[in-house]
């Protein structure tokens, strides 16, 4: 995994703890209206602490989970295409291998052929 990946990572992960908790009041009035609001309600106004522990993700949240999702599938389609270079490579290699080793066999067979060279005399 790349450096910068990396750092992308962490901080997408980082990113969830950097929004605080707010707190949500349900205020009903004399009339039965309700409004919700982040100040404690007023004291003629019942007051209902609406718990958000649970609330959706953010436009913020969902953008860094983009971003993640995007870099890990950067990543494995980067490793897929070295994965199938590196295979490849390795069958050109191999084929090289081959020809050169028929090429070889070959000069051997020619050469069991012919007359050997004559002898140098001391």
């Amino acid at each position: 995994m790349s450096l910068p990946l990396r750092l992308a990572f962490a901080a997408a992960c980082l990113l969830p703890l950097a929004a605080p908790a707010q707190k949500l009041f349900k205020c009903v009035d004399a009339k039965g209206k309700i409004t919700y609001q982040e100040a404690a309600c007023p004291t003629d106004k019942e007051q209902k602490k609406v718990d958000t522990s649970h609330a959706g993700k953010t436009d913020w949240d969902r953008a860094a989970n983009e971003r993640v999702k995007r870099s890990q599938e950067a990543a494995e389609a980067e490793a897929a295409y070295n994965d199938k270079r590196a295979r490849i490579e390795n069958e050109k290699r191999e084929e090289q291998r081959k020809k050169e080793d028929a090429y070889r066999k070959k000069l051997l067979e020619q050469a069991g052929n012919e007359a050997p060279p004559p002898k140098a005399k001391k």
